[in-house]
């Protein structure tokens, strides 16, 4: 594809800290452009190896791949090491090998994992790029990083716990836990070890081993009342199957330093599978397939989530309030401050999958997020957090794949935003949205780049959602370098008129209205679509003067696609925006929009 051409929006950037910043686009094509901001992700550093990222140069027009470099000795490339230490990579490099056409958006790798090293000790790396004539670029900035001391080591089987799939573990694991001084990690070896909910604590490890499985127990006793999503909230939801949560403490720095690593499974026992119990996919493996569900057949469908809404109704909860709020995650982590999860599969949640609230530094690692089609199955949440980081997952997902929320309504605004968030060499499966902010809009969602992912299949692409009342709303989000292919609805959305009829929202309603402004789409491909929903869809709320604004697309092309649908838009451009093979009688379709242009030209509704 061509390169970029200079624009106004702003990128979200990323700094050795994770401290989101933002510079303007402006890809001038030098030649030659070094790699930019090399760093080692939050906790990545173990006591043998380590992680690195980088940014791309502005332009990556014919870059082909990264070469890293330690103490001045070449490493090798890092599409080739991506390969080792990425659930994502097969599944990219078979989405480009049967891209027959070089139709889609080609993706660079900019991460590289350094195995081999010596505990505490330091390092010296740099990064540069390979251009497809063979020529490389200058060395990027050059980092010391120093690996881990070696750990102390506790097993769970030192305090009884039995892998049997049967016995209940929580007082063991728990134990162990407990026993673990700062620094120490806490190893699950294989076997299946049933468990309620885990309380994790600041400066550990817990090390998921080869052939492990925490299996959430299905007793709703075994996860007690634990906290409200919101201050303002009226409901208490349960624990998690794993948790960081001090319910009088929300903030960033009540907890430190967490680890969760491995390449065990947590599996939350919320859901029976379907009747065939795993599908195939387009590469041959075989992923489990969860009953999809909703509140008024929980009770056919459902293990742990059947019988945590069978507690509240009963205990005199509303059946849509006991569905929407009583039901555990897999893993709430809430006011940590460096968390770093790695490696591990997630599996079957009653509720959600991952949940980072309020938390500063995350950094998601290689993990495979297997919760298809388990109702409200989202693969990692972000409520309120600031400094994040995802790479290298494979999602299959019963809801969002990764989302972003800031609270509901006036009270919102008392609430730090999400802020922040890269977002790279991901492979998107299914799943309603790959990358999603809202519906809780209401402190706002800001500064989040995705860059350099694969989407295939998932219902939306990039799915902005929220209400008027919610308020807040989404800003200075970036949409660069994916590739999208048979998208089961549509690729781009951004919508005022969300619904779910689950949620109870607990909100007095803003006093602005939500909306969504200064988003970028650019250098994307999509190739094909399944359903009629508009391949661009734009809709605020004119009448209440929620117009969304400063949305720009760039050198996008779709293929196979029907026509947009835009409205309640305002200075907003649309460049070097190809249709083929459209289905429809023109791709453009405006009603309600100001100072809009296509290629510079005016549009007039």
């Amino acid at each position: 594809m061509p390169p970029p051409i200079c624009s106004k929006a702003m990128l979200v950037v990323m700094t050795t800290s994770l401290m989101a910043i933002t510079a303007p686009v402006c890809a001038s094509t030098p030649l030659k452009q070094a790699p930019q901001q090399l760093q080692v992700p939050t906790l990545s550093a173990d006591d043998s190896s380590l992680m690195l990222v980088w940014k791309s140069p502005e332009n990556t027009h014919d870059i082909v791949d990264y070469l890293v470099y330690a103490d001045g000795k070449m490493l090798g490339k890092a599409s080739e090491n991506n390969d080792r230490f990425s659930a994502a990579k097969p599944y990219i490099n078979h989405f480009y090998a049967n891209d027959k056409d070089n139709f889609s958006q080609r993706i660079l790798i900019q991460n590289f994992k350094v195995t081999g090293l010596k505990p505490d000790s330091p390092y010296s790396f740099t990064v540069k790029s390979l251009y497809s004539n063979g020529s490389v670029s200058d060395a990027s900035n050059r980092i010391t990083a120093k690996t881990a001391p070696l750990p102390t080591i506790i097993a769970i089987t030192d305090f009884g716990a039995k892998g049997d799939g049967v016995t209940l573990n929580t007082q063991a694991i728990q134990q162990a836990i407990d026993a673990c001084p700062p620094g120490c990690r806490v190893d699950v070896p294989s076997g299946v070890y049933k468990t309620g909910a885990l309380w994790l604590k600041s400066n550990m490890t817990l090390n998921l081993q080869a052939g492990s499985t925490l299996l959430g127990s299905e007793d709703p006793a075994d996860y007690p009342p634990a906290y409200r999503l919101y201050s303002y909230s009226s409901e208490m939801r349960p624990a998690s199957l794993i948790n960081a949560i001090d319910p009088k403490h929300m903030e960033p720095g009540t907890f430190r330093n967490i680890r969760i690593v491995g390449p065990g499974s947590i599996d939350g026992n919320g859901w029976l599978r379907q009747e065939t119990p795993e599908i195939v996919d387009e590469m041959g493996n075989h992923l489990p397939q969860y009953i999809s569900s909703r509140n008024s057949k929980v009770h056919e469908d459902g293990i742990l989530a059947k019988h945590q809404v069978a507690k509240a109704v009963a205990e005199g909860v509303p059946l849509q309030i006991a569905y929407g709020q009583r039901r555990s995650s897999l893993i709430t982590l809430r006011g940590a401050e460096n968390v770093y999860l790695a490696d591990f599969t997630v599996r079957n949640p009653a509720f959600h999958g991952i949940m980072l609230l309020e938390s500063h530094n995350v950094v998601a690692n290689n993990l495979t997020h297997q919760t298809f089609d388990a109702n409200n199955g989202d693969g990692i949440e972000f409520g309120n957090s600031q400094n994040v980081m995802v790479m290298n997952n494979f999602f299959d997902t019963g809801d969002d794949c990764i989302n972003f929320a800031a609270g509901t309504g006036e009270k919102a605004l008392e609430q730090p935003s999400m802020k922040g968030a890269w977002l790279f060499n991901n492979y998107l499966r299914r799943g309603h949205g790959a990358v999603v902010t809202g519906s809780h809009t209401g402190a706002w969602i800001e500064d989040i780049l995705a860059e350099n992912n694969v989407i295939y299949l998932t219902d939306v692409g990039l799915r902005a959602k929220s209400t008027t009342d919610i308020g807040g709303g989404a800003r200075n989000i970036i949409f660069r370098n994916n590739a999208m292919k048979d998208i089961v609805r549509q690729p781009v959305i951004l919508t005022l008129n969300y619904s779910d009829p689950n949620a109870k929202i607990d909100y007095p309603a803003a006093k602005k209205p939500a909306q969504f402004y200064h988003f970028l789409v650019q250098n994307v491909t999509v190739q094909g679509t399944l359903g009629n929903s508009p391949a661009i869809e734009i809709k605020g709320n004119s009448d209440k003067n929620a117009w969304h604004r400063q949305v720009h697309f760039d050198n996008v092309h779709f293929n196979n696609v029907p026509p947009t649908a835009i409205s309640d838009l305002e200075d907003s451009r649309f460049d070097r925006v190809v249709f083929s093979q459209l289905r429809g009688d023109t791709p453009w379709h405006f009603n309600t929009v100001r100072n809009v242009t296509i290629d510079s030209k005016p549009v007039t509704p």
